[in-house]
C-alpha cells in the first residue's frame, strides 16, 4: 500500500499535479480588456458607448452574451449564434462604431465587425 502511495504521488507530481502549470505563468500579464473596450467612435464618453452597447444587446458589464429568447424555433445553434452576433456587430457599427481588435484570421475577416456586410 506504501509503495502504491508512493507511485501515485510521484506521478502525479511528475505529471505537474499543483504545480507550475496548473497555476500559469506569475510572471504572464496578459492584456485582457471586455469586448466593449474594442468598439470605438469619435466623441465618444464611456457612458455613452455603454449606452449604445447596451441598447444593441450588449451586457452592462461589456459583454455580450446570447439571449436565448430570440432564438427561433427551427434555428441550428450554430445559426442562432451568427444570426445574434452579426445583429449586434450591424447595430454597433450603424451607431458609428468601428471595431479594433483583431481582424487577420479567415474567420474574423467573415465577420460584420472586420468589414463583411
Amino acid at each position: 500500500m506504501r509503495k502504491a502511495s508512493l507511485l501515485l504521488l510521484l506521478v502525479q507530481t511528475g505529471c505537474g499535479i499543483g504545480g507550475y502549470w496548473m497555476n500559469g505563468d506569475p510572471f504572464y500579464k496578459p492584456d485582457i480588456k471586455p469586448y466593449i473596450a474594442y468598439w470605438q467612435k469619435d466623441a465618444m464618453t464611456d457612458e455613452s458607448r455603454l449606452k449604445e452597447w447596451e441598447e444593441c444587446g450588449g451586457h452592462a458589464d461589456g459583454g455580450f452574451r446570447l439571449d436565448r429568447n430570440k432564438r427561433k424555433t427551427d434555428e441550428s445553434t450554430e445559426t442562432f449564434q451568427t444570426r445574434l452576433e452579426f445583429e449586434f456587430q450591424r447595430c454597433m457599427i450603424r451607431a458609428g462604431y468601428r471595431y479594433t481588435g483583431n481582424c487577420s484570421s479567415d474567420y474574423m475577416k467573415s465577420r460584420p465587425l472586420c468589414g463583411t456586410p
